[in-house]
């Protein structure tokens, strides 16, 4: 249960917004007040200046992310205790799947935890209107996450559903923990959570103060994106991709500024003696402006003759055009994006840096994408644990509000990622050929470094196929 109240749990995540979702989330959204509210005193974006521009590394670095986590669809099975798919509970988990639309609702969440470091999913259900449950998504900035003896016993959802009208925002928290959702509703500001409100006023909203949850399931999970977080190394909160890399961003945003500038300074100019401007038509016949203005037309193909004294040399046309410092601004914008891709926990060559020069095999892709390979790895263990225990929640709560649809209290889900950087098949298929000469492997090996993401069930089962075709063979042979 949790032991957190509401106010508790909202200082806790305004606390952590102040210090560490904000100057990321300002990052990803790349909103100018948002830059410079938690930009450093003395940093690019503080300091006064006519034009700045973002450059939208972080939302590439965020993308990145979810694409190669859930570029490709992951595998979810239903299966029972001994591995084996469950036909018609598979059947029920794809129907809940696409009516949730769960591979794009997870690539949103992948995306948005990359960002900030944390991200929640939780379940809804309405048994009068829906035949499904469903999943949605909660970002990290709006929940807080209880942890009891490393243990997640409780998630601190704060939603808001009117601003109020100048009277305020009416917010709600609702606290998923086992067996059990709690919803509050608040009246506060911005800043402050507020005063709590009657649950006659959540009753108007179609809420309910309590809703027990059948099984004493946990419906909602925390995700990080990866741990430990290097500024609170003790939490559990996770790590933002772009933790210690805010500074890196401020430069390359200064420096893509600069080279706009050289850009906007050196356009051509021509400099003009005050006697070859000529004033405009709202001067001429009054505007009332004390200082009239000029204008050069440099474009007018009727030449008049001017009485000026050439020889003295004072009233002649001078072009100006500043040079434009374009290669050395490219390098140093290059050199920012290496170190902050990097700095990520992914290879250049991912965000396409480097890849000058010849296609090439899997293996030599492998070694040079090995960073971005790892990171995807730690971060699909995390995934991979909480998408399971929520969807195998998910298969349980379904068998418990419609008993005869087809899910079941024995099923339990697997989770299977395709493998980021697969082998081409003829390196594979010339390292299963060797290491089958020398008869360092078993059929069951092989045909699990063929398929990694299959279930012992599927591979038992092509396993015993592959037997059956190889006796079949051996008897035609002996026949002939």
């Amino acid at each position: 249960m949790a032991r957190l109240t509401a106010e508790m749990a909202w200082e806790r995540l305004s606390a952590h917004n102040r210090a560490y979702y904000e100057m990321f989330s300002a990052v990803y959204s790349g909103n100018p007040r948002d830059l410079r509210a938690t930009a450093r005193i003395r940093s690019f974006w503080r300091r006064a200046s006519k034009q700045k521009i973002h450059v939208p590394i972080a939302a590439d670095i965020a993308a990145t992310s979810s694409d190669l986590l859930f570029g490709e669809e992951p595998q979810i099975m239903a299966v029972d205790e001994r591995e084996i798919p469950i036909d018609r509970v598979q059947s029920r988990l794809e129907a809940i799947s696409r009516h949730s639309n769960l591979h794009a609702l997870i690539c949103e969440a992948a995306e948005s935890c990359s960002a900030l470091g944390d991200v929640y999913l939780k379940i809804l259900w309405d048994r009068e209107r829906e035949i499904f449950p469903q999943l949605r998504v909660i970002q990290g900035d709006s929940a807080y996450p209880e942890y009891q003896m490393g243990s997640l016993v409780a998630i601190h959802i704060f939603t808001v559903l009117d601003t109020g009208g100048g009277q305020g925002i009416v917010r709600t928290h609702e606290t998923y923990s086992p067996g059990l959702v709690e919803t509050e509703m608040y009246l506060g500001s911005e800043e402050s959570l507020g005063t709590r409100l009657g649950n006659e006023e959540l009753q108007k909203v179609g809420l309910s103060p309590v809703s027990p949850v059948p099984g004493n399931l946990m419906l909602a999970a925390h995700i990080p994106n990866i741990r430990p977080n290097r500024m609170f190394r003790g939490s559990y909160m996770g790590r933002s991709d772009f933790d210690n890399l805010r500074d890196l961003m401020d430069a390359l945003d200064e420096t893509y500024s600069s080279w706009i500038r050289d850009i906007r300074l050196g356009k051509a100019r021509l400099l003009v003696p005050a006697e070859y401007l000529r004033r405009t038509g709202e001067d001429l016949f009054g505007n009332g402006r004390a200082v009239p203005t000029f204008e050069f037309d440099e474009d007018v193909e009727t030449l008049v003759a001017l009485d000026v004294d050439t020889d003295r040399g004072g009233n002649t046309i001078t072009p100006s055009q500043f040079a434009i410092r374009a290669d050395d601004h490219m390098k140093t914008c290059q050199d920012l994006i290496q170190k902050i891709v990097s700095g990520a926990g992914y290879a250049p060559q991912t965000f396409g840096i480097n890849i000058e020069g010849m296609a090439q095999s899997g293996t030599a892709l492998r070694i040079r994408e090995k960073k971005s390979y790892s990171t995807t790895g730690k971060k699909q263990a995390y995934w991979q644990d909480s998408l399971e225990t929520l969807l195998t929640a998910l298969l349980h709560l379904d068998a418990n509000l419609y008993p005869d649809a087809g899910s079941s209290l024995d099923a339990h889900v697997h989770v299977r990622f395709p493998t980021v950087f697969t082998n081409d098949l003829p390196t594979m298929a010339s390292s299963l050929s060797m290491l089958n000469t020398a008869r360092a492997m078993s059929t069951e090996v092989k045909v699990e470094m063929l398929h990694p993401d299959w279930t012992r069930g599927q591979i038992s089962s092509e396993v015993e196929r592959i037997y059956r075709e190889f006796a079949m063979t051996q008897e035609e042979a002996s026949s002939v």
